[in-house]
């Protein structure tokens, strides 16, 4: 529109130039000049207004680009952190069942030795000192021919080791079949909760996750004082999350916090709600 006002008024002072006379050519063609500057100015002007439009349309789409590449970024840093954490406290517990499995077996040695723990006694295992004679003796040998069948489970420290040794391989199963046979024969020793324990890391390890959290609601159950419990009690919260019951998982990981203060159980805890988003002090 300024264009073809400019136009115009050019238009108008050639006119007017024609009526005025020759003495008024010089100015008149200064002022034509200066109008075709401008006109140029104002064209230069409209092409710069447009570029900097398309300057300022790349630069938005750039910086669009790059929130979301920050945004993406952010994400991946964040899961990878998650990783890192749930990572790290496997490790942990792995640390501390293998803790707990020298300790265990340390003591099983321990008993061994001084005989401090036995099986009990079954009907084909006789002491030679209740019969007399010949029969004492031939209760006796059928009692070592049932241990030699036996093999390597003929005492409950074996069985316990076997069944042990079995989980450590990861023939889960075997492992908790040996462990259910030593809860079942030796029910009052003070590894059969350790054994119910087991029972319940095979089942997890098996996937079997809800019958996992029944054994080791068990072990709470039939021994709250058990070096296990704390443990138990962590095995459940973690389990609960694996099943995607958040709600029931975060009770338990508190739980742990708040009900066993100072053990690995408890930090392993600390660090998984962490890892929620939860800051438990």
């Amino acid at each position: 529109m300024r264009v073809r006002q400019l136009t115009v008024a050019a238009a108008v002072l050639v006119v007017a130039a024609c009526s005025t006379g020759s003495e008024d050519m010089a100015l008149l063609h200064r002022e034509i000049t200066d109008i075709q500057r401008e006109i140029g100015q104002l064209q230069t002007d409209s092409l710069d207004k447009r570029d900097l439009q398309a300057m300022e349309n790349r630069l938005q789409e750039m910086s669009s680009q790059s929130l979301r590449s920050n945004a993406d970024l952010t994400t991946e840093v964040t899961r990878l952190q998650e990783q890192i954490e749930a990572l790290q406290a496997s490790l942990d517990l792995t640390t501390r069942q293998l803790q707990n499995i020298s300790q265990e077996l340390a003591a099983s040695r321990t008993n061994l030795g001084t005989g401090a723990v036995l099986p009990p006694v079954t009907a084909g295992e006789v002491p030679p000192d209740e019969v007399g004679g010949e029969a004492g003796s031939a209760a006796a040998a059928a009692a070592g021919a049932a241990a030699a069948a036996g093999g390597a489970a003929s005492t409950p420290e074996q069985l316990y080791r076997s069944a042990y040794e079995d989980y450590m391989r990861g023939n889960y199963d075997l492992a908790r079949q040996g462990f259910r046979d030593y809860v079942t024969r030796y029910p009052g020793t003070e590894l059969t909760d350790n054994a119910l324990y087991w029972i319940g890391e095979c089942l997890d390890a098996e996937d079997k996750s809800q019958q996992a959290l029944d054994v080791f609601s068990q072990v709470l159950d039939d021994y709250p004082t058990s070096d296990k419990a704390a443990a138990a009690q962590l095995k459940k919260g973690l389990l609960y999350l694996k099943m995607d019951d958040q709600a029931q998982g975060v009770v338990h990981l508190q739980y742990v916090v708040y009900e066993y203060p100072g053990t690995r159980e408890a930090d392993l805890a600390r660090e998984r709600l962490k890892s929620l988003g939860m800051t438990i002090r």
